[in-house]
């Protein structure tokens, strides 16, 4: 009898590795089209900057100098984000903007940390701010044309608690 409960865990385990290899962009087209003028442009990806779920090893793994743990509950109406024009023209670059909810402000000395990756989790660009609403524009060729990318982020206190995190996709063209 245990023999076939060594292999279903064998299974699962595999299946959990094969989940984390490459990113799910979720529904076509995987990401939210915004303008240039950062206005939502036709139907996108329900998931994108939104309070997320629990995250795989691979994400928890991208935010492990935190030392914080990613599972706490999240203040999910505190924080909002989302990158414009996307989809962008590699050329042109891009915006990525949060701001923080004025009738619900954020603890003193929280952080925002963020982290670009390829669709099998490669780390193109990473920082980690003061979190008061952060307006960073990524220049030409910032991201290479013809792909999507995830940006991750999470915001926190330092030694004290991840308060929110999420996940958005840009298009790059």
């Amino acid at each position: 009898m245990s023999l076939p409960v060594l292999l279903f865990s064998a299974c699962k385990k595999d299946d959990d590795a094969k989940e984390e290899e490459s990113i799910d962009f979720g529904p076509a087209p995987g990401f939210q089209y915004r303008t240039g003028n950062n206005l939502p442009m036709g139907s996108g990806d329900p998931t994108d900057w939104v309070a997320d779920g629990p995250w795989n090893n691979r994400e928890k793994q991208l935010f492990s100098s935190l030392g914080l743990s990613l599972d706490a509950p999240q203040q999910t109406d505190t924080w909002h984000a989302g990158v414009y024009p996307n989809q962008s023209d590699a050329a042109g670059g891009f915006t990525f903007t949060t701001g923080v909810n004025a009738n619900k402000p954020a603890p003193a000395g929280t952080r925002m940390m963020y982290v670009i990756v390829d669709s099998k989790y490669k780390e193109l660009h990473r920082n980690d701010l003061l979190q008061n609403g952060v307006r960073m524009t990524f220049g030409p060729n910032a991201l290479a044309a013809g792909a999507l990318y995830r940006l991750y982020y999470v915001c926190y206190v330092p030694g004290q608690q991840v308060y929110y995190r999420s996940h958005g996709d840009i298009k790059v063209e």
